[in-house]
């Protein structure tokens, strides 16, 4: 997976990394005694009980066991896959990237009277008799705990903060008071395997990471957890799920193996369906199968970028220009002097797109940068970049920021956690903008001093770089959250206020300050998408960063697995109810 939530879970990522491990690491089983007022399940049978795989089950190979069902505590992806499967939401998005309502009856909007005009009340309306695995009725004292448990436990996930009560006129209705307006409020209680918490089951509020249901759940979900052995998750129906006649599946079975080919091997062999997030090796191993088919998401989540400094090196300070970068002509030059299509099919086998705006889930339009050396040339001499002294690298010869005879060099960080093909993207970017007299240096640094907070004097949040490479992207519908934090030049980051963003380019257009506001009103969607695409024509004309390429999410599917919808609004197994094995 890619590094999607890099920056918005950054401080949740580094509080979790300590805490986790000092509860002896992120694994599947609890090593704790179950807290004595946590009810002991009362469908679920003993683990030591081994249940006899049926001919019809629908096996999933995972290169790694699933460390929670708790998909608040982890970002791994594999909590999320499971997560979804016991703990539903009120409302999901589908893959048409609509809302659509789960344990809710509906949507809460403006139109039906569900969000208050100005955006500080949501009510939701529960689905009735819905039922818990262990027959106990799902009710608004669930939505209440679950933000609870957040809250007094200290875990951070957005919006939740903005909460600052919740009222339970009836079983079945929960009003949800905000401090402000929360633009993502549909996704509240829902998204990528995030749900609603057992009230009557989970345990103390103030003690989620310790959870007994983190591992050992009850559901409202479509299958329950029936055995847990020899990292193999074996799920069956549940008998209280409230859709009628689903799931379609009589077992969902889990089995962990790191084994890439041997994974892929298991589809072949219809011993194993579905393949995750499959890598490049992955792929050419399957291409020529007969029973395997590849699907790619689309679009795709995670745009791969240039970020380039705004601001001088090492200071932090929107107001000190860079000697480079803060010229957009440049910024430009990079772009039309990078040939993408050759990236895509050299390092990623065709298996990438071309991105001008990561805003193309809603549908903004915007021209396409070409790959045009003649024009980066152009650009380039336009604003006072020339070779004079013949050694193929252009200097300052009249340019806006630099110094009289400045080289036009610098050092791009790339993250090694990518891999290989990371680096061979770097490197042919370094050859390409060679050849328009740009001389690039790349380095490879690990992601956690890139993308450092300022105390620990990470390399963004402190200025010191002039451009980096990097991918990111954001989950959901709603870009609004994240658009801020990334290009508001409220969102800049300084001594001063260190956590005011991760607007780390510097990019400082003050024009996006009333868009922003507005976006953090409760406007209607039609106008909302308006803001959005204009948000999106904006960027593509000032490159704050310089968009190359998406990655689709590939999955690779046996033929005979039926039902399986990939999408990027939410986990795959968001529709596992409907998946069955053809004849």
């Amino acid at each position: 997976m890619g590094w999607g939530e890099r920056l918005q879970n950054m401080y949740q990522y580094i509080f979790f990394a300590v805490v986790l491990f000092s509860l002896s690491g992120c694994v599947f089983y609890s090593t704790e005694q179950a807290s004595p007022s946590t009810p002991t399940p009362t469908l679920l049978p003993a683990l030591a009980r081994l249940i006899q795989v049926r001919d019809d089950a629908i096996i999933v190979p995972l290169p790694q066991s699933p460390p929670t069902f708790n998909a608040y505590l982890n970002d791994t992806g594999y909590e999320e896959l499971v997560g979804e499967l016991v703990f539903g939401a009120l409302v999901e998005i589908g893959p048409n990237g609509q809302y659509y309502p789960e344990l809710a009856i509906e949507v809460p909007t403006l139109e039906n009277g569900g969000l208050s005009f100005d955006g500080l009340q949501v009510t939701w309306k529960l689905r009735p008799n819905v039922l818990w695995s262990d027959g106990t009725l799902f009710t608004s004292k669930d939505v209440y705990f679950t933000w609870n448990a957040l809250r007094q436990s200290g875990i951070f996930a957005s919006g939740f903060d903005l909460i600052t009560d919740i009222d339970m006129p009836d079983k079945l209705t929960a009003v949800v008071h905000y401090s402000r307006f929360y633009p993502n409020y549909r996704l509240q209680f829902g998204g990528e395997g995030t749900g609603i918490f057992p009230a009557h089951y989970c345990g103390d509020v103030a003690n989620m990471l310790r959870w007994e249901c983190n591992s050992k759940p009850i559901s409202t979900g479509p299958f329950i957890l029936a055995e847990q052995e020899n990292e193999q998750l074996i799920f069956t129906p549940n008998p209280y799920y409230w859709k009628p006649n689903r799931p379609l599946a009589q077992q969902l079975i889990f089995i962990v193996n790191n084994n890439a080919e041997y994974r892929v091997g298991m589809l072949k062999r219809e011993t194993g369906y579905l393949d995750l997030w499959t890598q490049a090796d992955e792929l050419d191993i399957a291409q020529d199968i007969e029973n395997i088919t590849m699907f790619a998401t689309n679009p795709p989540r995670f745009m791969l970028r240039l970020v380039p400094n705004l601001s001088a090196f090492g200071t932090a300070d929107s107001s000190q220009p860079h000697h480079i970068f803060t010229d957009v002509d440049v910024r430009r030059a990079v772009r039309h002097a990078i040939n993408v299509p050759q990236i895509i099919d050299t390092v990623f086998d065709n298996r990438a797109v071309i991105a001008d705006t990561e805003l193309d889930r809603h549908r903004c339009e915007v021209s396409r940068y070409n790959y045009n050396p003649a024009v980066a040339n152009a650009l380039l001499s336009q604003v006072g970049w020339f070779d004079e002294d013949g050694d193929g690298i252009r200097e300052c010869h009249g340019c806006q920021f630099a110094v009289e005879g400045t080289p036009l060099t610098f050092e791009s960080y790339y993250y090694e956690e990518f891999g290989n093909p990371l680096a061979q993207v770097h490197y042919q970017i370094v050859d390409m903008l060679a050849e328009v007299g740009i001389e690039m240096i790349p380095k490879k640094i690990e992601g956690i001093n890139l993308w450092d907070t300022w105390m620990e004097d990470g390399i963004e949040m402190r200025g010191n770089f002039s451009m980096n490479l990097w991918d990111d992207g954001y989950y959901g519908i709603d870009p609004t959250d994240y658009l801020f934090d990334m290009y508001d030049p409220r969102a800049i980051p300084t001594e001063n206020d260190p956590l005011a963003g991760f607007n780390v380019m510097r990019y400082r257009n003050l024009s996006l300050i009333a868009i922003f506001d507005e976006l953090y009103m409760p406007i209607p969607d039609t106008r909302r998408q308006q803001r959005i695409c204009q948000l999106a024509t904006i960027l593509y004309r000032d490159l704050p960063v310089i968009p190359l390429l998406a990655f689709p999410d590939i999955y690779l599917i046996n033929t005979r697995l039926q039902g399986v919808y990939p999408h990027i609004y939410d986990t795959v197994t968001w529709n596992a109810e409907d998946w069955y094995l053809e004849e």
